[in-house]
């Protein structure tokens, strides 16, 4: 490695070790340092953004930046960084400008990132010839979630309108006819993403017989949505025929891995990954040991669910500390837990499931108050997520609101209650507040280390053992 190598590797373990120990502020500053010195990095490029993340302040993110832009030949990177920063805020209207400056660099800039900024400012046509382009570019690092859904991350959710904004735009888009096919697809995803999954299945369904081998990546969203609607065997054809594109091979071959697992075939499914493992690019392997975590987790194998977890996030992988805090949280570790979750929380402000962990973390430590803030935030961004009202009702019993738990227990689905009811009673079902505490006690042991509020989870703990 030369010399210049050598202090980049340096540099980007020192801001990582600053973060790892919670000294954001020492690691901003090193990391902008790092991109004064070197602005055509795009790795540092990367790794400002990485220390910015857990910034509130968005006056502060754009003087950093402005700051950098006075560089010459400062690296595209940072300009896109900071459109994705002010997508975390919903200020759309910057978001789109700043991307108007980055593509006046697009020639030096990251396809994928020209392909998400084309996106966002409705250029389909553009959009999607670099679609093609991204076809025959050898990458893997996280290409097929980018081509179907453009804005996805757990930084932050988009709003409704921001989806039906681009539906709009695409049907009056002007779009060669050689791109037709993107639009049908891409307007199906855009449903999805709008929670329409009946619309999007039939706009999927409009698509016209095309290469597997090339475009087989299409089949993974309409695979996905049948996957949300619990339709196992529908999605497990769609994955089978994604599975043979190259771009969403080993995304497919995890969702196979996954589908088995939740109808009962564990040992099937977690060979999926280890095959998957085997044939992944570098840059596919942290993502993939930490997607195995998580259903170790899910199965209720902690230990080897932190071990995975651990090595996720030591290859780079931030979506591995809310669930290796999970882990920490079931084996009864709440101090590793709370600080896993704390980290996840401050790189994924809006991660739902990060956050209904840490409250159920500062539950179970007797820090009623701190929990009871945290899932009022997840239940006013969703006011359907069922373990948020499972760890509402618990934090109310222990601070003597039973009216609160009451009204907390009964927003819970009834076939779920049932389902734990029919596991605890035989016969007479003793009175209600300490019923309602059986039935949630039970349901987070039942549960095991599956906190996420999609349906599809539920046969792995709720389906015949």
């Amino acid at each position: 490695m030369s010399k210049r190598g050598t202090a980049l590797s340096e540099m980007e373990r020192a801001v990582n070790s600053l973060l790892d120990k919670n000294q954001p502020e020492l690691a901003r500053k090193l990391a902008f340092a790092a991109v004064c010195k070197f602005p055509k990095n795009k790795i540092l490029a990367d790794l400002l953004e990485k220390a910015l993340s857990s910034v509130k302040d968005i006056k502060l993110i754009e003087k950093i930046y402005n700051r950098v832009f006075k560089y010459k030949d400062v690296c595209p990177a940072n300009y896109y960084h900071l459109g994705m920063f002010y997508k975390r805020v919903r200020d759309f209207n910057k978001m789109k400008r700043v991307f108007v400056k980055f593509l006046r660099f697009r020639k030096r800039a990251d396809i994928i990132h020209t392909y998400i900024a084309y996106c966002t400012l409705d250029k389909y046509d553009l959009a999607f010839e670099t679609a093609e382009n991204i076809i025959d570019t050898p990458m893997h690092d996280r290409v097929l979630s980018r081509l179907w859904n453009p804005w996805g991350d757990r930084a932050s959710a988009m709003p409704k309108i921001f989806f039906i904004d681009r539906l709009n735009a695409l049907k009056r888009a002007k779009i060669r006819k050689k791109f037709e096919h993107y639009r049908i697809f891409f307007r199906a995803a855009l449903l999805f993403y709008n929670n329409r999954r009946e619309e999007a299945v039939r706009e999927f369904k409009k698509m016209p017989k095309l290469s597997p081998e090339r475009y087989g990546w299409m089949h993974f969203p309409i695979g996905w949505t049948y996957l949300y609607s619990c339709n196992f065997q529908n999605a497990l054809n769609e994955f089978n025929q994604s599975v043979k594109s190259e771009v969403s091979r080993i995304p497919s071959m995890g969702r196979i891995g996954e589908i088995y697992i939740c109808t009962g075939s564990f040992a099937k499914g977690f060979d999926e990954f280890a095959k998957a493992l085997k044939v992944a690019a570098f840059e596919e392997t942290a993502g993939l040991i930490t997607w195995k975590g998580q259903m170790h987790l899910f199965t209720g194998d902690y230990k080897t669910a932190v071990k995975l977890l651990g090595k996720g996030a030591e290859l780079g992988d931030d979506v591995a500390f809310c669930w290796r805090g999970a882990a920490y949280a079931r084996m009864g570790m709440l101090k590793k837990a709370l600080n896993d979750l704390d980290k996840a929380i401050k790189l994924f402000p809006t991660d739902l499931e990060a956050r209904v962990w840490r409250a159920e973390v500062l539950r179970l430590s007797g820090k009623n108050e701190q929990s009871l803030k945290d899932i009022n935030i997840v239940i006013a961004a969703d006011d359907k997520y069922i373990w948020a009202y499972f760890n509402r009702a618990l934090i109310r019993r222990a601070m003597n609101d039973y009216k609160g738990m009451k009204e907390d227990f009964e927003k819970i689905d009834g076939n779920i209650i049932q389902f734990i009811e029919d596991k605890l009673f035989e016969g007479k079902k003793p009175a209600s507040v300490e019923r309602m505490l059986k039935v949630l006690e039970e349901g987070f042991k039942l549960a095991m280390g599956n906190r996420r509020n999609d349906k599809y989870f539920y046969p792995i703990w709720m389906g015949e053992k």
